[in-house]
């Protein structure tokens, strides 16, 4: 049997309602919410990655949490309380600074271009499969061109959010640019209503997400 943590809060008067197989661990002022799960019952899958999301974001509605991905396991209760123990500075400094903040969320999906050097021999079907492979090969590193558009769309909202994440990914059709934002409960209207102002380069795609639980400002939780 090991334990599943869904997230972590500060122990209050009132403790989070729960579903039925779900509790918490209790240490120094915070709260891990927890599920034991059986070995075999762990595998993720789609309708198990959503229920847990589920349980957070209910958490998540009525007081500030550290929420955490999917797949968090540890091996006993005496497990949880150490790791308590040991962070809970960190994780009281985490809860104050993600107090009242949401994340907000853009993906772009920046179209894959050739990219032939000046004198290449390479014809234009080759240099476009090459410059493919440079771009898949260079991992969670964004092109300058990437981290110029991330740039100009923070500047953008500047005012609205008070930390961004960015991240890029493979995508079917050229890469995925994450862009993450910390903001203001309060603030996300205006977020909303400026994001719409962006005019998106020729060729690119833009999603909005949002409001969810702040999982991409919670890095140093776990």
């Amino acid at each position: 049997m090991r334990y599943l943590l869904y997230c972590i809060v500060q122990r209050g008067t009132n403790e989070p309602i729960l579903q039925p197989g779900i509790t918490v661990v209790a240490a120094h002022g915070l709260v891990a919410v927890v599920a034991r799960v059986e070995e075999t019952s762990w595998a993720p899958g789609v309708s198990s990655v959503l229920a847990f999301e589920k349980v957070v974001e209910a958490i998540y509605a009525c007081r500030p949490v550290i929420p955490l991905r999917y797949g968090c396991l540890m091996e006993s209760e005496i497990a949880i309380l150490r790791l308590l123990e040991e962070h809970h500075g960190e994780y009281e400094a985490l809860l104050d600074r993600l107090g009242g903040m949401t994340e907000m969320g853009i993906r772009v999906l920046c179209p894959a271009r050739p990219r032939v050097s000046p004198g290449s021999s390479l014809s234009p079907g080759a240099a476009y499969l090459a410059s493919v492979r440079k771009r898949y090969s260079s991992g969670g590193s964004l092109a300058p061109e990437e981290a110029e558009l991330a740039d100009r769309f923070g500047d953008l909202l500047s005012g609205c959010y008070t930390e961004q994440r960015r991240e890029i990914s493979p995508a079917d059709q050229g890469r995925l640019l994450s862009l993450y934002f910390l903001t203001p409960k309060t603030g996300v209207e205006q977020f909303r209503n400026q994001a719409r102002l962006i005019s998106p380069p020729a060729g690119t795609k833009l999603l909005f997400s949002g409001p969810w639980p702040p999982y991409n400002f919670a890095a140093s939780a776990g």
